[in-house]
């Protein structure tokens, strides 16, 4: 099920990136590091972390559309240091989605809405002393969307920064896991 899973988005974005016949289409790969801020119920538990991204980015039928994807790793704690508990909050998101431009010379804001699926991990281990240690590892794969506001900088004719924040928001059948990222890094135009 993941394996077919993963192999509709990547067709997705091959589709996209590479058969996007436009005039005014600039391939962009980008990296950034991002902090993870818990929001909504998840923030009662979870402590801020950390993370980063690879992203993709072409223009579509204007040079102010954009379809991108992105992959990332995000990894938070557990917010209160109590004794004998270790708890652990990891998530892959490999999401595809739109943008728009607000510019398209030198400083350049943007908004866009990105959705696809969530890879999370939790795991948390409580050790009892004498009576042992208890364990659980929960895997799951969730559809999520992440709405995004940010900016990028024509530094040259090779790259940009690119800094933006996004609201990931995980759906599961307990409670919604969100998280806010910050995000900044490079985009180099191929």
């Amino acid at each position: 099920m993941l394996n077919k899973n993963i192999n509709t988005v990547i067709s997705a974005l091959i589709l996209v990136f590479f058969f996007s016949n436009n005039q005014f289409a600039q391939f962009r790969v980008g990296s950034q590091g991002s902090v993870a801020i818990p929001a909504g119920y998840f923030e009662d538990a979870v402590d801020v972390g950390f993370g980063t991204n690879i992203n993709f980015s072409t223009t579509v039928f204007y040079s102010n559309i954009e379809v991108t994807g992105s992959i990332g790793y995000y990894n938070c704690g557990f917010k209160e240091d109590l004794p004998d508990y270790n708890f652990r909050f990891q998530t892959i998101p490999i999401l595809i989605g739109a943008r728009y431009n607000f510019t398209d010379v030198d400083f350049i804001p943007y908004a866009g809405f990105d959705a696809g699926l969530y890879y999370s991990k939790y795991y948390l281990e409580i050790d009892y002393g004498l009576l042992g240690t208890l364990s659980t590892d929960e895997t799951e794969a969730k559809f999520g969307f992440s709405p995004v506001l940010g900016f990028r900088m024509n530094m040259s004719p090779l790259f940009d920064v690119d800094v933006n924040a996004r609201y990931n928001r995980i759906r599961t059948k307990y409670i919604a896991r969100a998280f806010v990222s910050i995000q900044a890094g490079i985009a180099f135009r191929i």
